[in-house]
C-alpha cells in the first residue's frame, strides 16, 4: 500500500467575473495499491516520448468522491486523472472501492 495525494484546482474568478479552476491544492489522501500500466510508445524522429500511468485501487465501503478533473500525486508526480474514476464492487454488487486510473505523456 501506497499514500496517494488528491490536488484539485480551486474555484476562482477570472478578471471578467466568469468561474474558472485556479491553482491545485491537496484536498484528500488515501492508502491505495498502484500499478504500473504497460503502454508502448511510437517515436518519431527527432522525438523521444515517454509515457508514465498507474492504475490505483482504492479500498473503501465509500466512494473517494475522486473527479475527472482532479490530480493525483503518485511516487512524486503529480498525474491527472484519466477518464472517470471507476467504481470497485464485490460480486454482491457491495462498495469495494474506486479504481483511478492517472498518467501523461511527455516528449
Amino acid at each position: 500500500m501506497e499514500t496517494i495525494e488528491v490536488w484539485r484546482g480551486q474555484p476562482t474568478a477570472d478578471t471578467d467575473g466568469n468561474p474558472i479552476q485556479g491553482k491545485p491544492a491537496r484536498v484528500g489522501t488515501f492508502q491505495a495499491m498502484v500499478a504500473p500500466t504497460h503502454t508502448t510508445d511510437q517515436t518519431e524522429e527527432n522525438a523521444s516520448p515517454q509515457t508514465i500511468e498507474y492504475t490505483i485501487h482504492i479500498r473503501g465501503s465509500q466512494p473517494t468522491s475522486i473527479q475527472a478533473t482532479d490530480l493525483i500525486k503518485v511516487r512524486g508526480i503529480l498525474l491527472p486523472v484519466k477518464g472517470v474514476p471507476q467504481v470497485w464492487s464485490n460480486v454482491c454488487g457491495r462498495h469495494v472501492g474506486d479504481v483511478v486510473t492517472v498518467g501523461e505523456r511527455k516528449g
